[in-house]
């Protein structure tokens, strides 16, 4: 396995608390591998395996605690009133009603709750309303870069290669099962694409795969780029006409591109205006969670090296725990405002070089139209 300490340490900051964990992130990133990593700590810390009620609601051992009372019932018999149970469930969406299970094991003592889903219904109003101020989202991204070489000698001379193919091939574990570039790796990451489409964003129904298909493939090209709902249904409707097809409406698009956020497939985060001090909504960036579905997908890749860069920083601050937007300054992007933990925020500006002295003047530019003096970096 590889190691993702980041996530061990973010679960142990609030194991035994009485704060449900809630995991959320894409399909095949590396959830259910986490949780079994933080219960082989847990044995190792010398916690019996009776103290470990866990369950994997894909696997077919398990259909019979659907129902939410079976799995309530079955939770309540394995519980030994003077020792804490860890309750990990895996996939719980699975379960209809799987909130009141959690709610309920949330208010007893004795209980530390862990649970993990692939789609932001995870944490739906319903389940958001009942654990306000009860829950902590735990957010699992695809390997960074650091965690893609664990297994590699990195030296000056062999990095820069390995980071383009991990820009390239993305960071997927189940991806490294195989050679990079070949049939098997590009087969294994169209199947994780195709459950996502099916399971997370048409919902087991044929109707719209066509259009999603060509809302990925357009999103694909235009990432770490300002685009809008209104871009997309323009661009699409400009494809429709070539090929003779239907356009789709406004209302459709959207609904679909919220879809791709919501199963953790495209990251959208806020913008804010720096001069005006409020966050704009009619134009956003999108960042892909995984360079392998860019690679594998596209026909005829068209990203630049500066959108990979863009991407990769962007989730790199997420992994950190930052918190972050992109920025407008007049008529200027700042690329990202990120907080930490101290409150402060910092502009920072993405360049694939400085090199050249025109360029570094027009980074800078955007800087010097931010009237605080809050932290800039490139």
């Amino acid at each position: 396995m590889i190691r993702r300490d980041e996530y061990m340490q973010w679960l142990c900051e609030f194991r035994d608390k009485p704060i449900v964990k809630v995991v959320t992130g894409l399909r095949r990133s590396g959830k259910s591998t986490i949780l079994q990593m933080f219960m082989d700590m847990l044995h190792a810390e010398g916690v019996a395996d009776a103290q470990i009620f866990a369950i994997n609601f894909e696997e077919m051992e398990y259909e019979h605690l659907l129902d939410r009372h079976a799995l309530y019932n079955a939770i309540l018999a394995a519980k030994d009133p003077n020792r804490m149970l860890y309750v990990v469930l895996d996939e719980v969406q699975y379960v209809q009603e799987y909130e009141k299970v959690v709610d309920s094991l949330q208010v007893k003592s004795g209980f530390d709750v862990y649970i993990t889903g692939s789609t932001a219904d995870l944490l739906s109003s319903d389940l958001a309303t009942r654990l306000t101020g009860r829950y902590v989202e735990v957010n699992v991204l695809p390997l960074s870069f650091k965690e893609s070489v664990q297994d590699c000698e990195v030296t000056l001379n062999n990095r820069e290669g390995l980071f383009m193919e991990y820009v390239t091939y993305g960071g997927l574990p189940g991806a490294r099962m195989f050679p990079n570039g070949s049939r098997a790796q590009r087969e294994y990451i169209e199947s994780v694409y195709r459950t996502i489409l099916e399971k997370d964003v048409l919902k087991r129904s044929r109707k719209g795969r066509f259009l999603v298909d060509r809302i990925i493939r357009y999103m694909l090209g235009v990432v770490g780029s300002l685009t809008s709902p209104n871009r997309m249904v323009t661009r699409l409707d400009e494809d429709a006409k070539t090929q003779k097809e239907k356009s789709a409406s406004y209302h459709t698009l959207v609904s679909y591109l919220e879809r791709l956020t919501d199963c953790f497939f495209l990251y959208k985060p806020d913008r804010f205006d720096v001069v005006g001090g409020e966050l704009l909504k009619q134009i956003n960036k999108y960042y892909i969670t995984d360079f392998g579905f860019v690679h594998y997908l596209l026909n005829s890749p068209t990203i630049e090296l500066q959108q990979v860069l863009e991407n990769v920083v962007y989730f790199e601050f997420v992994r950190r725990r930052y918190k972050v937007c992109t920025g407008k300054v007049d008529d200027r992007e700042v690329d990202f405002i990120v907080q930490g933990d101290d409150g402060i925020p910092r502009y920072v500006q993405v360049a694939v070089s400085i090199k050249d002295e025109a360029k570094l003047q027009q980074e800078l530019a955007v800087f010097r139209g931010v009237k605080d003096n809050y932290p800039r970096y490139i």
